[in-house]
Order: structure tokens, then C-alpha cells, then sequence
């Protein structure tokens, strides 16, 4: 009877982490646009990618995700009203071939009451933030990688 007990409760647990496991990998929500919370998240990204690019920029959103605790973003950096930025006029002069575009992604976290820049990557051409689920506890549902 004992042998059938705990297997049994093996099995339940089998059973619910595989109920369970895909509606906890999608604990996160997609911020409105014109939502202050969008802005807030995109805000604390852009001085970075500003100094980047040399000027000022706009973001066209490709995915954003937020938690209450972590916020993940893959953004397309343009100029202030649509204007394409020249990879040759910025800091990555020089190194553009070696880049895949000027594709943005950053990782933001929510602490004392707003968002901080924890890290960012422009023009990676492989998964190069794929080490942040490690390297900062970030769930990997707000990575896209479960």
C-alpha cells in the first residue's frame, strides 16, 4: 500500500507540473501602448541607447514583456519622427558589418519604486541575452525562452 502511495503521489506531481508549468511560463503581460507603464520601460532604455546612437531616438516595438519584477524589450531605434539611423554615424562606426542591424534588446528590473536598466544589447547576431536568465535570475518566460 505504501508502494502505491508514493506513487501516486509521484504521478500527481508529475501531473500537476505539467498543468501547471505553461500557465506559470507565461507570468507576464504585454504593456498597452500609451500605457505609463510601457513609457516608463522604454524611457529607462533610451538615455543608453540615445548615447549609442548619438542623438536622439524612438523606439519601434517589436516585444515587450513585464512582471512585476522584470521587464524585457526588443525594440527598433529610430529617429524622432521615423528617420532611419545610419549605423555609420554612431558608435558603431566601423562595426556595423559585424552586427545584426540595430535590433535593441534590454532587460529592465523594478526596484525602490521604478524601473532600472539592468543590461542591454544592440545588433547581437545570436541569442546573446539568453546568458541574462542566468546571469540575473531573470525568468525565462520574459526572455521568450521556456
Amino acid at each position: 500500500m505504501k508502494r502505491l502511495s508514493a506513487g501516486l503521489l509521484v504521478f500527481l506531481a508529475v501531473m500537476m507540473a505539467s498543468f501547471n508549468g505553461p500557465a506559470l511560463a507565461q507570468a507576464f503581460r504585454e504593456p498597452a501602448k500609451g500605457s505609463a507603464e510601457r513609457a516608463a520601460i522604454l524611457d529607462t532604455l533610451r538615455p543608453a541607447v540615445e548615447a549609442e546612437m548619438r542623438g536622439p531616438v524612438e523606439f519601434v516595438v517589436t516585444i515587450i514583456r513585464a512582471s512585476p519584477n522584470w521587464a524585457f524589450v526588443q525594440v527598433e531605434p529610430q529617429r524622432p519622427g521615423g528617420g532611419l539611423i545610419d549605423p555609420e554615424e554612431t558608435g558603431f562606426a566601423g562595426e556595423s558589418d559585424m552586427m545584426d542591424g540595430l535590433t535593441v534588446y534590454g532587460l529592465m528590473s523594478f526596484q525602490s519604486g521604478r524601473w532600472n536598466l539592468i543590461d542591454h544589447m544592440v545588433g547581437p547576431t545570436d541569442v546573446g541575452y539568453a546568458v541574462w536568465q542566468q546571469r540575473y535570475g531573470v525568468p525565462p518566460a520574459i526572455l521568450g525562452l521556456e
